[in-house]
């Protein structure tokens, strides 16, 4: 929850500048005003691969994000976001966010503009959140149907308690449109939504399911008129090189769903999450591709991930002082595009140390081991990543 969000029902601070927690606001009676900065520098280096015209290391800041949050009254919030960095080196300086959202319900928000819609659980919270330097390919394949960042959407966010306290269950519906970022891509049209349900604890085990989904109804112009492109990278974004890759097909409409599993045994974290994607091809039969990931994350030192009652994810491990917080993770990727003799199919086992000296920094490195199954043969590589970032 933002400040402004949680001065909204707490007794108002006086006017002026006000400096809480290392971040300043600015407080003109029932308007409030406070700075959004997100900076993530990568480097990475690719090895171990047996083929010319490999995955190429380098260096990206991944994350330049600058803008402002502002409270509008007691039921009312705005963001905008301007990004500097960018995926790959050659990708800058674009709108990130640009959205006003109505909290008066009490039980959800009312949200409009350009976001990311709640719709995967790697997408339903903040990025500085992940237990790796970057989400699983089938969360961002899914994603680029009808959700991910910086789209265009309208949409509901709710959450209930099943008569207990906190939020047991969230749920979120979006109608969107195309990404704000991407230069003639707002004919796109489709509908995005999630729903969890956090289970009753049982002899301290913590279990939430839910389901997830997203269509595409209406294609936008890109990557061209009417066509559907499915792609991403290697789980690390130091390099523009994608040979996962449906390649472009002419279609009318396609859809991504699937279930979601999350909890937490004492201090370990557990997440996994299985979709189906299909494309009505223009011509010829359905192209249907799936794709799935596991992961675990434990704390070596700071507390372990707490459950948000806003998002239905587990956050970040709080710093507990000291050393702050110390986090060990593994995962398992799987994002299979493969039809016919085209396509390709990528998995990823990967292994992440992250440290959260502060609530506000993190520094982590990261391990690879990967495949990319191809139509002329295999692609083995492993790969080595950092990252610094910073959260204001």
């Amino acid at each position: 929850m933002s400040q402004a969000q949680h001065q909204a029902g707490a007794q108002p601070a006086p006017d002026g500048i006000q400096w809480e927690d290392g971040k300043p606001s600015l407080r003109l009676g029932a308007f409030t005003l406070e700075p959004l900065v997100r900076l993530d520098a990568d480097a990475g280096s690719f090895f171990g691969q047996d083929r010319t015209g490999g995955y190429r290391s380098g260096v990206n800041l991944r994350r330049g994000r600058l803008g402002l949050e502002a409270g509008l009254g007691e039921d009312f919030t705005a963001r905008f976001i301007w990004e500097f960095g960018g995926s790959s080196p050659n990708d800058y300086n674009n709108i990130y966010e640009a959205q006003l959202a109505y909290t008066g319900l009490g039980w959800g928000t009312i949200r409009i503009g350009a976001f990311q819609p709640q719709h995967l659980p790697e997408y339903a919270g903040s990025s500085f959140d992940l237990p790796f330097m970057e989400r699983a390919a089938i969360s961002n394949i899914a994603a680029s149907l009808a959700s991910g960042s910086t789209r265009l959407a309208a949409g509901l966010e709710a959450r209930g308690g099943f008569g207990e306290g906190g939020a047991r269950w969230n749920a979120s519906a979006y109608l969107t449109g195309g990404v704000a970022s991407t230069p003639h891509d707002h004919r796109q049209r489709g509908v995005a939504g999630r729903a969890v349900a956090l289970l009753p604890e049982w002899s301290g085990l913590q279990l939430q399911v839910g389901l997830n989904g997203a269509a595409q109804f209406h294609p936008g112009t890109s990557p061209g008129p009417e066509s559907i492109r499915l792609r991403d990278y290697p789980e690390l974004r130091i390099d523009s090189r994608r040979f996962l890759d449906s390649g472009t097909i002419r279609a009318g409409s396609a859809w991504a769903a699937g279930p979601e599993l999350a909890g937490r045994m004492g201090p370990l974290y557990v997440e996994a999450l299985w979709q189906r994607v299909e494309v009505d091809a223009a011509t010829g039969p359905a192209r249907r591709y799936e794709g799935w990931y596991a992961e675990a994350a434990f704390p070596l030192l700071g507390k372990p991930r707490e459950r948000s009652d806003e998002t239905g994810i587990w956050k970040r491990p709080k710093p507990d002082g000291g050393m702050g917080g110390l986090e060990l993770a593994a995962r398992y990727s799987v994002a299979d595009l493969r039809d016919g003799d085209g396509g390709a199919r990528q998995d990823i086992w990967t292994i992440g140390l992250t440290w959260f000296p502060t609530d506000k920094l993190r520094f982590g490195i990261q391990y690879e081991n990967g495949r990319t199954k191809l139509a002329d043969g295999n692609r083995d590589f492993q790969a080595v990543g950092l990252r610094a970032a910073f959260n204001l």
